[in-house]
């Protein structure tokens, strides 16, 4: 599996890139953890002004990718143990 996101950072334009034409950019596990954290190192580094988000391939992106729902039980652990992710 190619890695979900392409990320290009100039003159103070961080362009994010969905990088998995092969399966429509669906939206991967690895999606899920990549693009929060992405966001936050863009931030916290202060690096960019802006963001914009694009995709490779012929669509944007089809929805969710379809293996995310057989392992939704480690979704819901993995989101138990996130800093950044409030949990009731």
């Amino acid at each position: 599996m190619s890695a979900p996101f392409h990320i290009e950072n100039a003159a103070g334009v961080a362009h994010i890139r969905l990088n998995r034409p092969d399966n429509l950019n669906a939206m991967s596990r690895d999606f899920w953890s990549e693009l929060p954290r992405i966001v936050r190192d863009i931030s916290d580094s202060g690096s960019a002004r802006c963001i914009v988000l694009s995709s490779t391939g012929r669509h944007f992106c089809s929805g969710m990718d379809l293996s995310v729902f057989s392992t939704n039980a480690q979704l819901a652990a993995d989101s138990k143990t996130d800093p950044h992710i409030e949990n009731e």
